[in-house]
Order: structure tokens, then C-alpha cells, then sequence
């Protein structure tokens, strides 16, 4: 199965699920480098997320963060990358999100 075949809301389920999964494993073993030598719960999603987004995506799941304006952002990124993978990150305004809003704050 392929991440850009899913609905939207199942791409937010799956990844609320490698959330779940990657902070009870970190629970038991809280090192997250000898965790990101060791994963590859990210290869399916890194396939598909533009270079810019994966560093973001990979912050998130880490942190377990599940604030809208970035979920939105994560999600929008695989759905859009048909139409905005030649935009520089400038040019991107996701409408759903608040631009204003500082994602990690």
C-alpha cells in the first residue's frame, strides 16, 4: 500500500500510528539515535515527503507533537507534491494552515 493512495484522514491515522509506535518504543529505550540507526518505520514516508517536509516529519513523530498547523503541513505535502514539487518553499501557502502560526511553539 502507498501513502499517496490514501484518503487524507487515513494518512492522518497512519501517522498518528508510527507516532504511537515510535513514542512507545521510545519509552522502553529512550536513545533516539541508536533508535534512528536501528528504524525504518520513516522508509515508506520518506519516499514520499518532499525534502523539505521529511526533516519536519521526522521532528514530529520524534516529539510525539500533534498540533494541527503541522499535521496539516505533513499531510498537505504528500497530497499537494504532484503540483507544488516545483515550488520553492516560499511559493507554498497551504490554506489550511495559519501561516502565522509558529509550528513548534
Amino acid at each position: 500500500m502507498s501513502l499517496r493512495s490514501l484518503s487524507k484522514e487515513d494518512l492522518r491515522m497512519q501517522l498518528f500510528a508510527i507516532q504511537d509506535e515510535v513514542s512507545d518504543k521510545l519509552k522502553v529505550d529512550p536513545d533516539v539515535d541508536k533508535f534512528l540507526d536501528q528504524t525504518d518505520l520513516f522508509d515508506e514516508w520518506e519516499k514520499v515527503l518532499p525534502d523539505a517536509e521529511y526533516p519536519i516529519f521526522v521532528m514530529a513523530v520524534l516529539n510525539n507533537v500533534r498540533r494541527k498547523v503541522i499535521i496539516e503541513t505533513i499531510l498537505n505535502s504528500i497530497l499537494d507534491d504532484e503540483v507544488t514539487s516545483g515550488w520553492s518553499n516560499s511559493d507554498r501557502d497551504d490554506k489550511s494552515v495559519e501561516n502565522t502560526d509558529h509550528p513548534f511553539c
